[in-house]
């Protein structure tokens, strides 16, 4: 098993997968990442922490084609095999 274009592409989707189950009321807000308006702080002053709010967001609002990434995965490794 090597570092193929497949293999990274299923690596990507299941972090991106990972990231979409975390939510943000229950979870999120624990640690300060439900809303960059939230942080206690000037947002300025913790740039990761506002990149990393600005990716679960992101990933949130991209659900529809998530899914679809998942149903084509799932077929091609029903159809190819998975091994």
């Amino acid at each position: 098993m090597g570092f193929s274009l497949w293999n990274i592409f299923k690596a990507g989707l299941l972090f991106t997968n990972a990231i979409m189950i975390l939510h943000r009321k229950r979870f999120l807000s624990k640690y300060g990442l439900d809303d960059v308006n939230n942080m206690g702080c000037n947002p300025s002053e913790r740039p990761f922490q506002v990149q990393a709010i600005g990716l679960l967001q992101a990933v949130h609002y991209l659900k529809i084609p998530v899914i679809m990434a998942n149903v084509v995965a799932i077929v091609f490794e029903l159809l190819l095999g998975g091994g």
